[in-house]
């Protein structure tokens, strides 16, 4: 497995961190900044289920004075900031952005093996099952984008074959 690195030098003329254009090694990271993504999701969700009733329900504007609605939505922001709802939205937006970045670079590294490929394919199919009901039960759910599903599925298995196939026939 080769790991291709390239040294960049911006407009300043300063040399930047060394970028891994290898897909796997991309891939990998993409994984990873998906799983801190969901953690924080997952402790957002909890902050917020810890709010006061009146920062979570819905705002019942109808006979409120402007003056109402605006008290009420600074209070509503300085409980989100006490309880710490404004870093993690920050944090995920960082994530998302590290995310698209990666996924840009990923898109325009060329993979040079089956196991790069499949790196690639992997996370694909993770995305999809991210995005799309497979569960014809689900009222959204879609035979065409299920189908979509089960054939890149059945592109990652048969890469994930041929490369136990020729790591068995190799060793």
């Amino acid at each position: 497995m080769r790991i291709a690195q390239t040294q960049i030098r911006d407009a300043s003329g300063v040399n930047r961190p060394e970028v891994i254009t290898n897909s796997i090694l991309l891939a990998r990271r993409i994984h990873e900044l998906q799983r801190r993504r969901q953690a924080l999701v997952a402790h957002q969700e909890q902050l917020r289920a810890q709010l006061p009733d009146w920062a979570v329900e819905p705002l019942r504007l109808v006979g409120m004075t402007a003056e109402e609605i605006r008290t009420m939505v600074s209070d509503m922001s300085t409980a989100e900031a006490e309880s710490g709802l404004e870093d993690l939205e920050r944090q995920l937006d960082e994530i998302d952005q590290q995310i698209d970045e990666m996924e840009s670079l990923l898109v325009a590294t060329p993979s040079r093996s089956l196991e790069e490929i499949e790196a690639v394919v992997r996370l694909t199919v993770t995305r999809f099952h991210e995005i799309m009901v497979t569960d014809p039960n689900d009222v959204f759910y879609d035979h065409g984008e299920a189908r979509l599903v089960a054939l890149i599925e059945r592109v990652q298995d048969d890469i994930s074959g041929l490369i136990r196939r020729s790591r068995s026939e190799a060793g």
